[in-house]
């Protein structure tokens, strides 16, 4: 019979033991260290956390792949132009170039399905209307907490509760249904 060599010696971590109260409370948001308020550049400089929703991926990932494809800066390039642009999946195999690997291609389609807001204009509004919303909240929400906002299409404050426990003790179901019911406003249905 026949032995691994690459798992002798090597020990097994054990389960680390914790309060199943602690794993179960969802209503506190335990996110790791990459996901910390201040984050430290390669820089060695402090900067706050940005966390995007897929909207603003997407915009961000596209106006990218334009400016490396166009060898030209993002401000050159018309917005009506890219709203309409039919967004498909050859069409973004070729906004990816011929380089591209089959991840790039799939990460692309993923985006032009579940991004909510499809223009640039649409997607500053609803981050400006996000920032707002966590200010007025009894405590600041975390970039995560907005990004799941802007990603996420809860159709009333008790799902978008459901689906972000920790918004619970931050918001009021009549602020967060406010919130959404905008969010509506400026949803690209195509």
């Amino acid at each position: 019979m026949k032995v691994s060599t690459s798992a002798l010696g090597v020990r097994r971590r054990k389960p680390t033991t914790q309060n199943i109260d602690d794993e179960e409370n969802a209503a506190t948001l335990k996110l790791g260290p990459e996901f910390q308020l201040t984050q430290i550049t390669n820089s060695g400089d402090e900067e706050q956390l940005i966390a995007l929703n897929l909207s603003e991926a997407r915009l961000l990932i596209r106006a990218a792949l334009k400016e490396r494809k166009n060898k030209s800066t993002v401000d050159n390039f018309d917005d009506e132009d890219e709203e309409n642009e039919k967004e498909d999946e050859i069409a973004n195999m070729e906004l990816a170039g011929p380089n591209s690997n089959e991840i790039m291609h799939k990460t692309l389609n993923f985006l032009s399905n579940f991004a909510r807001f499809k223009n640039s204009s649409s997607t500053e509004t609803v981050e400006k209307l996000l920032n707002d919303f966590s200010y007025q909240a009894s405590e600041p929400l975390h970039p995560f907490e907005l990004a799941q906002l802007g990603t996420l299409e809860c159709e009333d404050a008790e799902e978008a509760k459901s689906l972000i426990p920790s918004l619970s003790n931050k918001v009021s179901d009549v602020q967060l249904q406010t919130l959404l019911t905008e969010l509506r406003k400026y949803q690209t249905l195509s």
